[in-house]
């Protein structure tokens, strides 16, 4: 039974195994699991360090609100509203004009009392913000300039109302590096 521990080296010396930190195997997966438990918990606190949270605050409350949002929804499409928004391709801290055309059920532009952009940064809510679009000399025309400090993704939500009606339309935009 004692034998089955021991090995022989190459020198023809026999190696006794029967303590696990004496076997190289032994040594190698520790140093091998040490490594794999560092680097995961560098990847952690790096996570948790970096990570700004989350973009709603209260987002329990407004989950609770599915209801209304449904509600909201349908008397959206009630409406029959339509808006053609005319982004460009967004670059990075370059002010671009962003223009949007309300129509009616019929499809005929019409004025709003507000239009107003609202951009949210899904990684960062630092970075969130609103723009009220100003009315143009056309009918159910707004516009307004918008200069966004990063390249990556955004989200755009655009919200007109007229009176207690309130339509909004949701979009994702690539903001381009100010190097392409």
């Amino acid at each position: 039974m004692a034998e089955s521990k021991q090995a022989l080296s190459k020198d023809g010396k026999q190696k006794d195994w029967s303590v696990a930190w004496k076997n190289p195997f032994v040594v190698g997966w520790f140093v091998i699991l040490v490594i794999v438990v560092s680097v995961n918990f560098f990847m952690v606190s790096m996570a948790i360090v970096t990570f700004p949270g989350l973009t709603i605050s209260d987002y329990y409350e407004k989950g609770q609100d599915m209801g209304q949002i449904i509600a909201r929804r349908k008397k959206m499409e009630a409406l029959g509203w339509d808006m053609d928004i005319s982004i460009p391709i967004l670059t990075q801290g370059k002010s671009q004009q962003i223009v949007v055309t309300v129509h009616d059920k019929s499809g005929k532009a019409m004025d709003v009392d507000t239009a107003i952009l609202y951009y949210y940064r899904p990684s960062d809510k630092n970075y969130d913000g609103q723009l009220k679009l100003e009315h143009s000399s056309k009918t159910g025309v707004y516009q307004g300039t918008i200069n966004l400090p990063l390249k990556g993704k955004y989200d755009f939500v655009m919200e007109v109302t007229k009176g207690k009606d309130v339509f909004n339309l949701g979009r994702s935009v690539m903001v381009q590096d100010k190097g392409q």
